[in-house]
């Protein structure tokens, strides 16, 4: 539950002037890869770069060298041991939870759920500077569990400077209980800061956690969505609310609550940010609670809260405008005073260096498509496919004050199927005074017509076949989209989603290649790294 914030240096004195493609492209060589196996990057240190791989059977850390990219080690470090692969592994009685990086430190976590104790139990054990175990497994934390179905859970929380982590632990549910967690803080050997228990003022049946975060204040920040029992909510009010809840893990364990309402109003996607400034800044989209726009996004938000006073020191709304709508649904949609989907969600949260906020929204979705069909001997066949939509990138540009400066639609058309997502969405950058942003595109979209006119643009449907573009978004909302490379002619397709950034215009991204073709395979899974640099 980590949110992406990413610093925005805003030239305000910079004049507008035209795109060029600023960005260098380095391929690895291809590496092998098992089919069915899931593949994450973590991130680098000294001269490697550092991954993980999930099997059926093993989970083993890969190492790879920052200079071709290429993999230079592979150590099963969770499962059961093979002969092909050997080595101190932990054994597969756990279950894998997360991979820790810290500064000077990697951590592999997994969890045991006890059936006699009735304890679901957290370890920890480090990961050395060449990918193997070191040291011995450690039992940081318990939690007393209802049933093996309802055993609570653990989150694991890096600090900004990765000197601390922070454990949250989240009980089992029980609607009618108070929300209680436990929060610990260690240092980087794993050594306990301070631990603290916090009782909030909410049934788990009205209490649903949106986002959680490590200040640099060393505060942890909530964002809750508070469900209204009926007998409280009044006529025309929304039936929740959000709350930004502040707790002192540092020191005495002090809670303060900051209510997020809009009246009239529901709010339908919310980030927020907190530094080491006096200030809370929250902001997201809003949809109203009567009319002919109720259960659509129908404008933008922005509140600046104070942190010791909990007043809001600046507020704006802005209703969107109807060509902006639309751009993005219809322009019968917009006259009717209708709003866009409030299938948009926020996926990066950026602070300008002037106070301001930048907002980028994505309209992501996914459905089950479940068919039946009748032999000829009347023998029924159940078939099930998942269908992932990603389209639209929204970005909004606000000011200091909460006014809106732009919002600029980047027509973006992707459908597929049964793959998770993969290869759709996208990844982002920014440098000086502008943002970028590269995905996979249907070729026949790079026609200059479809680009102005993102209604005719076609759906990426098959990233085997697909194109890598990218969208360069000025200060002055302005974009501007080019070809990177073909997916075809590289033989493996971009994954977005899966990409880290080594610094704030260095992206790191994998590249996948499943081998087969409607089910069918016709060669070897393989794989290779493509570092961005923008400049």
């Amino acid at each position: 539950m980590k949110k992406t914030i990413i610093y925005f240096v805003l030239l305000l004195s910079i004049c507008s002037r035209g795109f060029s493609q600023d960005v260098d492209i380095y391929w690895g060589k291809f590496n092998a890869e098992d089919r069915f196996a899931r593949t994450e990057l973590i991130g680098k240190r000294g001269d490697y770069l550092f991954g993980y791989k999930l099997t059926r059977n093993q989970t083993s850390i890969l190492r790879y060298s920052l200079s071709d990219l290429q993999v230079n080690g592979e150590y099963p470090i969770l499962g059961k041991p093979s002969k092909d692969k050997p080595g101190k592994m932990i054994s597969d009685d756990y279950t894998f939870n997360s991979i820790v990086t810290l500064k000077d430190f990697f951590y592999i976590s997994v969890t045991k759920y006890d059936r006699k104790t009735k304890e679901n139990s957290l370890y920890m054990q480090e990961i050395d500077n060449t990918g193997k175990l070191a040291g011995n497994l450690k039992k940081v934390e318990s939690i007393d569990s209802k049933s093996k179905f309802n055993r609570g859970t653990f989150d694991l929380i890096e600090s900004d400077d990765s000197t601390k982590l922070l454990l949250v632990d989240y009980p089992p549910y029980d609607k009618y209980a108070g929300e209680k967690f436990t929060f610990t803080t260690y240092d980087e050997g794993l050594n306990v800061l301070k631990k603290s228990e916090v009782e909030l003022p909410f049934k788990d049946k009205y209490f649903d956690l949106n986002d959680i975060t490590y200040g640099k204040d060393g505060n942890v920040y909530m964002m809750a969505k508070i469900t209204l029992d009926r007998k409280e909510k009044t006529k025309g009010e929304a039936e929740y609310y959000y709350e930004l809840i502040s707790i002192n893990t540092a020191g005495d364990g002090s809670v303060l609550q900051y209510e997020i309402k809009l009246p009239q109003k529901y709010i339908d996607g919310i980030s927020f940010d907190v530094d080491d400034s006096k200030d809370v800044i929250c902001s997201g989209f809003y949809g109203n609670t009567t009319g002919v726009a109720k259960g659509d996004i129908s404008g933008i938000f922005f509140m600046r809260i104070n942190k010791t006073t909990k007043q809001v020191d600046a507020t704006g709304l802005k209703d969107l405008d109807k060509d902006f709508v639309a751009s993005l649904t219809s322009a019968r949609r917009a006259n009717k005073g209708k709003g866009i989907s409030n299938d948009f969600k926020i996926n990066d949260f950026i602070r300008r260096s002037d106070g301001g906020n930048i907002l980028v929204a994505e309209l992501a979705y996914q459905y089950v498509v479940t068919t039946t069909t009748t032999d000829s001997h009347g023998g029924m066949h159940t078939e099930s496919h998942t269908h992932y939509v990603r389209n639209n990138i929204v970005a909004i540009n606000i000011n200091p004050d909460g006014s809106i400066k732009w919002y600029a639609n980047i027509p973006k058309y992707q459908h597929t199927v049964d793959d998770g997502a993969a290869y759709s969405s996208y990844f982002m950058a920014t440098k000086a005074d502008k943002m970028y942003f590269v995905y996979n595109d249907n070729a026949d979209n790079m026609d200059p017509a479809r680009i102005k006119e993102g209604k005719n643009s076609k759906v990426m449907v098959n990233a085997s076949k697909s194109t890598a573009v990218l969208v360069q978004l000025g200060e002055d909302g302005q974009f501007t989209k080019t070809t990177l490379f073909s997916n075809k002619d590289n033989k493996v397709a971009l994954m977005p989603s899966s990409h880290i950034m080594t610094s704030q215009s260095e992206v790191i991204v994998p590249a996948y290649n499943p081998g087969f073709w409607c089910c069918v395979s016709f060669s070897p899974a393989k794989s290779k790294l493509a570092r961005f640099d923008f400049k």
